[in-house]
């Protein structure tokens, strides 16, 4: 059973398929109805693998930010009903269930066993069927020691030797990583036994080498470590590249509607609105949103600058509101920005398992349609298997999202996308205009950015149309709409408006009434519209005294804003800036009034630190000659 490619459902037996929890008592029905669909048309749902049954499995069954694969739980996995016999055909080759839990407590996401030498003389041993709640141990990965194999004779011999017959084409490995290592398992009182033979720990690049050919040589690097007096040693095999850890991956590019991931992955782009969570917030998990990006043009010693920085609220990125930061003062400790806290980072995770989920449940109509051969004419057919072939290669792509996103994402640290510059205390007594100033500005990590970078761009597409939108914009027919939906979905916002024109509205609402309608794009309600009030709000806050700020009404009964939006532009049909959105008036779950503070203010203040700041340019490198 070769396994250097994913594994197919078609290609598993009904036990197998137990043991994985996708068929059985236990298995949820949606799940079991999609494993029947695919053994009953072959033809047309063969192409459906392991992976994306559990991303279905896992968005039907729970719905909620569990962890992103259920097969990399927390210690206490159980083994549970999905455990019968669990032991494969050949003895040989591992079980799926083994080959997904063989390797767990090595990481939080740990390796899927590929094959090992020693299946038949160190069989995995389950927890009796009957004992539901048996955790399935951690096995920890540990440094090797061995009388004969010494690290000298490892680095100048054994290794040597070892790689230099796996490059032999005959045994159809691709070699990436290599390494001797030990393992433990915890014994009844949860204590660690290290196990007494080492094994040589051998992963291959993804795909690219079957389970048979991992069997297949074997044998030959059995007699080279026992040639050295290394005996009773094993061989295991797992996929994996290695990757350089320079920071995690960089922002990704906007992606056109015919990519499934254009939507889901609007929270990694380098676009306005992306999800931000502070370091020093983890344990909150505070969140906010990106406001606008600027270049500094020149340094404070009028040098030039390639320095390109974001704006957000003082109170997304400190705990600490009412102090000043600046970066470099004495005793200011950089302070990491990363993009998506755990909440929006899972909720990511879910948003892909979800569209998976309704793919495969429209494969499976359509592939019922084709074998029942439900069409009048060859050509509704034909469009049918053109629609079948479309759905395959979305969940695929889908897949693979959804695998990228935990390997390269998953951890914190791997989210950090720029330092903290400057963040001063908040304050409402700047000036007799008495506006909130909750400003904080953060230096964008270049090598996150400057590929995809594109400037102040807000990305419209996924939630509405186009034709809503405008509708939106222009509630009134009388107003002859002005605004044109970009062909790329990135509206550019450019310019702010001036404090006289936030007091005289020039279109109309449906009722007739001059108004302005505005929008914004933040990390927890996306895309939303509102009516801006012409008319300042005045708020009294936690603040000394009192302020007066930017109000935007509901546009519909969708909330404008919700916690998590704070430091969205706020803007008009034009790209005009209005506001930077910072509070709201809640009831419940929801908020009726949403506050900001005028666009033309926080220009003002971010010019005053960055007096040369220039928010108009579109690639990362433009610097001022």
């Amino acid at each position: 059973m070769a396994d250097g490619n994913p594994q197919l459902i078609v290609d598993l037996s009904n036990q197998e398929l137990e043991e994985l929890g996708f068929l059985g008592p236990d298995a949820h029905e949606q799940v079991q109805s999609t494993v029947l669909a695919v053994q009953k048309a072959k033809k047309h749902l063969g192409w459906l693998t392991v992976s994306h049954l559990q991303s279905l499995n896992t968005h039907v069954t729970f719905h909620s930010s569990l962890p992103s694969s259920p097969i990399s739980t927390a210690s206490d996995t159980t083994a549970s009903s999905m455990i019968s016999d669990a032991t494969a055909v050949d003895l040989d080759f591992a079980s799926p269930f083994e080959k997904a839990f063989f390797y767990k407590g090595v990481s939080k996401d740990h390796p899927h066993l590929l094959q090992r030498s020693d299946s038949r003389r160190r069989p995995f041993v389950l927890p009796p069927p009957e004992d539901q709640h048996t955790a399935i141990p951690d096995r920890t990965a540990r440094g090797a020691t061995h009388p004969c194999l010494t690290p000298d004779l490892w680095r100048q011999e054994v290794g040597p030797a070892i790689v230099s017959l796996l490059e032999e084409k005959a045994y159809g490995v691709h070699v990436s990583s290599m390494v001797p290592v030990q393992f433990s398992l915890p014994d009844a009182q949860g204590k660690p036994v290290l196990e007494e033979h080492i094994v040589i720990w051998i992963s291959v690049f993804p795909g690219t080498t079957s389970e048979e050919s991992c069997h297949g040589a074997n044998s030959a690097i059995l007699d080279i470590l026992e040639k050295h007096q290394v005996k009773d040693a094993a061989v295991h095999w797992i996929e994996g590249a290695p990757e350089r850890f320079v920071g995690g991956p960089a922002m990704m590019e906007v992606v056109d509607e015919t990519d499934p991931t254009a939507y889901i992955s609007r929270a990694v782009t380098a676009v306005l609105g992306v999800p931000l969570a502070p370091q020093t917030m983890q344990a909150q998990d505070g969140q906010g949103s990106l406001g606008v990006f600027f270049h500094e043009g020149k340094d404070k010693q009028g040098g030039k600058s390639d320095r390109v920085l974001a704006f957000t609220n003082k109170h997304v990125v400190s705990v600490d509101t009412k102090s000043d930061y600046e970066l470099g003062r004495t005793g200011a400790r950089k302070q990491y920005i990363m993009n998506c806290g755990l909440r929006r980072y899972e909720k990511m995770l879910e948003e892909t398992r979800a569209a998976i989920t309704k793919k495969v449940e429209a494969g499976k109509l359509v592939a019922e349609q084709l074998e029942q051969n439900v069409f009048a004419t060859e050509r509704a057919k034909r469009l049918k298997e053109t629609e079948l072939n479309n759905l395959k290669e979305e969940v695929v792509m889908l897949d693979e999202f959804l695998g990228h996103g935990k390997s390269t994402r998953g951890e914190i640290n791997n989210r950090a996308v720029g330092w903290l510059d400057y963040a001063p205390r908040i304050q409402n007594n700047v000036d007799d205009r008495r506006y909130t100033w909750d400003g904080a500005v953060f230096q964008l990590d270049k090598a996150k950015w400057e590929q995809n970078f594109k400037g102040n761009h807000v990305y419209l597409g996924g939630k509405f149309d186009s034709d809503d939108i405008s509708r939106f914009f222009y509630p009134n027919n009388a107003n002859p709409p002005s605004f044109k939906y970009p062909p790329n979905h990135l509206f550019r916002l450019q310019g702010f408006v001036e404090a006289e024109h936030m007091k005289k509205p020039y279109f109309f609402d449906e009722l007739g009434n001059r108004c302005f309608i505005v929008a914004k794009e933040g990390q927890t309600t996306d895309l939303t519209f509102g009516r801006f009030s012409e008319f300042e709000a005045y708020v009294a806050s936690d603040l000394p005294g009192s302020s007066w700020e930017v109000a935007v009404f509901n546009h519909t009964k969708e909330d404008f804003s919700g916690k998590g939006d704070s430091g969205s532009c706020i803007f008009n049909a034009e790209g005009k800036m209005v506001a930077f959105l910072h509070s709201g008036m809640p009831r419940g779950m929801s908020s009726h009034v949403t506050f900001g503070t005028p666009a033309h203010f926080v220009c003002d203040q971010i010019k005053k630190r960055y007096p040369l700041a220039n928010f108009d340019r579109v690639t990362f490198f433009d610097v001022i000659a």
